[in-house]
């Protein structure tokens, strides 16, 4: 039987997302779904706004979300449908938001010194409050030194 929601997963060009796209893409494969991988973007310019900037920050994220999918592509012989998503916005509401008709929502905790995350709040925490559909939260990888 195959599943007709997607996996909706988080990317954000880190070597986190890159596991947890391929995670989503296992996942995937083993319901008979699709995967879409979405990366959320802010405009912030530094001086007076611009349209045409703000067109080039959108194709830079659409790049960067393309060569993020291939990377994991390149590296499989089986892949699924997969969906690329870009959005203007904070992470956590772009998940949030794309994640509203999944089938589970998956995204990557990333290695962080704890000031670091008090102050400015967990991108995965936040998703896992405000998501009406499953979360997948993949812990970074642990680097054991070869001592």
């Amino acid at each position: 039987m195959t599943e007709s929601k997607p996996i909706v997963v988080g990317v954000d060009g880190s070597e986190e997302a890159g596991r947890a796209l391929g995670w989503a893409f296992d996942e995937a494969l083993a319901r008979g779904c699709g995967v879409r991988a979405v990366r959320a973007w802010v405009f912030e310019p530094l001086s007076d706004w611009a349209p045409a900037a703000m067109r080039e920050a959108e194709r830079w994220v659409a790049l960067e979300l393309a060569k993020a999918v291939d990377a994991v592509v390149a590296e499989r012989v089986d892949c699924p449908p997969i969906e690329q998503v870009n959005a203007e916005g904070g992470p956590a509401e772009v998940l949030v938001r794309n994640s509203h008709d999944a089938a589970l929502l998956v995204v990557a905790s990333h290695r962080g010194e704890r000031l670091r995350k008090a102050v400015l709040g967990s991108v995965s925490a936040a998703c896992v409050r405000k998501a009406t559909v499953p979360v997948v939260v993949l812990p970074p990888r642990l680097h054991v030194s070869a001592e």
